[in-house]
């Protein structure tokens, strides 16, 4: 699908290249209300997220050029809902290694002095077993900059991922370094709309809801 525009915003634009790039955070998972690592784990929709997901699936159905998505689940419905996606584990959300599955409440009183170290340097730190946010978002970054060579000129995509992998794209395309990952704060089953063009980004939307 062609990128259009109107006519000022086609003046003011340096390139005839732009992709359009549909980031969607997955919808709400079975126990959101608890602080919880959940990281790799592959865990399923909550009732109320799987109204989401129809709801987001309604409101941007496309069609898109291309939908990718990282493989895990709560992830890959939506993006199933969206179109024929192409699966990645390079999307998946920051690996919290033996953190994962564990809340945050236990892992303060189990371990505080590791938890405040994490916290005080959560671009570098890594949970014992598992990647730092640094690690992961160099690699969802890594993956866009493989993937971006291979679209068309013009592309209409969309991108199912994680907060952590949107956090990532969203510092990379604003030039904005990963320490400031935690100024993005997309919620469950919401849409981001940017614009990439060799001028850089432009953020249309950032965290729309369906309802």
């Amino acid at each position: 699908m062609a990128t259009v525009f109107d006519a000022a915003t086609d003046g003011i634009i340096p390139s005839t290249r732009v992709c359009r790039v549909h980031l969607f955070r997955h919808a709400e998972v079975l126990g959101a209300s608890e602080r919880l690592c959940r990281g790799h784990l592959d865990v399923d929709l909550s009732d109320r997220g799987r109204g989401q997901l129809q709801a987001a699936a309604e409101r941007w159905p496309g069609p898109y050029d291309a939908v990718f998505t990282s493989d895990l689940k709560r992830c890959l419905q939506l993006a199933q809902a969206l179109g024929d996606p192409r699966t990645t584990p390079l999307l998946r959300e920051q690996d919290m290694g033996r953190w994962e599955g564990r809340t945050w409440a236990a892992l303060t009183a189990e371990d505080p002095a590791g938890t405040t170290a994490y916290w005080d340097d959560y671009v570098n730190a890594k949970p014992p077993g598992g990647e730092s946010f640094g690690d992961a978002a160099a690699r969802v970054v890594a993956w866009w900059s493989a993937t971006e060579a291979t679209l068309p000129g013009n592309a209409e995509i969309a991108i199912v991922t994680h907060i952590g992998s949107i956090r990532a794209l969203l510092c990379a395309w604003m030039g904005m370094p990963v320490s400031e990952g935690l100024r993005w704060a997309p919620g469950y089953a919401t849409h981001t709309e940017v614009l990439l063009a060799d001028a850089g980004a432009v953020i249309v939307a950032a965290g729309e809801r369906a309802r």
